[in-house]
């Protein structure tokens, strides 16, 4: 199927073009298009190629069977990456993916980085002194609110930029209100969701081919909560994750997140305006929609984490994952917990945000979200 090698939702990049070139045009929002597509066609050329390649080359990755993988899920900002990056801490258990792994999906490309990295290495390293100058620039932005880098564990969201069934679209363009089939790709008619699953899986695939499929796939990703159901329909022995925090806290949180980039190319839009609401809206929409699947998952394959507990006691809440999903627990893994958690526990966000900063009301959020308040016991 060709969809395995390359799928790209043209839907949504008519609307891209559409909304930021035409309907809401302005030139730094022309020039941040013209870029993405120009970044687009690249890396849709060099997957295409390299793919391909690993069609000639390495075709067994199609055998690789992925089983019982484990998904960390999440509205935003709800302690995804530290519970991810806590759980890599066990040894040899987990294959997790780099940024480079989420947005080069082709074993012979990944093998490629990797032996460029290993003669880099071999001659001092002036390519990734270039690379982390790079990363300096691109990540600027980010720096304070979500470290990240190419070398960095990260969500698999990298695997769906390019078929443009992500809300991270709203990087690039800030309207999520007329992109708002992107919040629950779920909902989208079965053809470009068999494309999707397809796309998908064979990236999965590819990926642990080329890094070590014979151990478990620990994946976290916030946006996937609305390709909940695509990404269970893919891997239906997986095991589910799901923090849950204030949504008082969480959806400001969020929208400081995604619109990050929106100061660059479109400054004239202030928080109080609507697209920052709409942003708010897609973190509300995670809410309610895995509250709408999450009946369907047995307790065995799923476990529910409040974001306080993990903060006030990350190894307690890590020990009740282990033992509800029957995970070995390790003396090793659980020393190293002990010491990153004391090296992390001075940690402070710098950030504060707040609901009335974007124009949102705690009562009627409260309203939208009674039942998540009620179930949850939030206040």
């Amino acid at each position: 199927m060709l969809s395995s090698i390359l799928y790209i939702h043209l839907p949504t990049l008519g609307n891209i073009i559409y909304l930021n070139c035409y309907r809401y045009f302005s030139i730094r929002r022309l020039i941040a298009t013209v870029l993405f597509l120009l970044v687009m066609l690249l890396l849709g050329t060099l997957l295409f190629v390299f793919r391909l390649i690993d069609e000639l080359l390495f075709f067994n990755y199609r055998k690789i069977d992925i089983k019982e993988p484990v998904f960390i899920i999440s509205n935003p900002r709800s302690g995804t990456t530290f519970l991810h990056r806590l759980m890599t801490l066990d040894g040899g258990r987990y294959n997790y993916t780099l940024l480079y792994h989420t947005v080069f999906t082709s074993v012979s490309l990944i093998k490629l980085i990797q032996l460029t990295g290993w003669l880099d290495d071999k001659i001092g390293g002036p390519l990734k002194w270039l690379v982390d100058r790079f990363e300096s620039v691109l990540f600027s932005g980010w720096k304070d609110i979500h470290p990240t880098g190419f070398g960095k564990s990260e969500e698999d969201e990298g695997m769906y930029i390019l078929p443009l069934l992500s809300s991270a679209v709203c990087l690039v363009c800030p309207y999520m209100d007329e992109l708002s089939y992107l919040t629950i790709p779920d909902r989208l008619p079965e053809h470009h969701r068999n494309r999707l699953k397809a796309y998908y899986e064979s990236s999965m695939k590819r990926f642990a081919y080329a890094t070590g499929h014979q151990k478990t796939i620990l994946s976290k990703n916030v946006n996937s909560i609305g390709r909940m159901k695509t990404v269970l329909e893919v891997f239906p022995d997986a095991k589910v994750i799901y923090l849950i925090r204030d949504p008082k806290k969480a959806v400001p949180s969020f929208i400081s997140m995604f619109s990050a980039t929106w100061k660059l190319h479109s400054p004239e839009i202030k928080e109080q305006d609507a697209p920052y609401r709409a942003l708010g809206n897609v973190a509300i929409d995670f809410y309610t929609y895995f509250d709408e699947i999450k009946n369907g998952l047995e307790e065995e394959r799923l476990a529910v984490i409040r974001y306080k507990d993990l903060i006030a006691d990350p190894i307690q809440t890590i020990q009740r994952i282990y033992r509800q999903f029957d995970f070995p627990y390790s003396a090793a893994f659980s020393q190293r917990l002990i010491t990153e958690t004391q090296r992390q526990r001075s940690y402070k966000s710098k950030h504060n945000y707040s609901l009335k900063q974007y124009g949102m009301s705690e009562m009627k959020l409260k309203e939208r979200l009674a039942q998540i308040y009620l179930i949850y016991d939030f206040v």
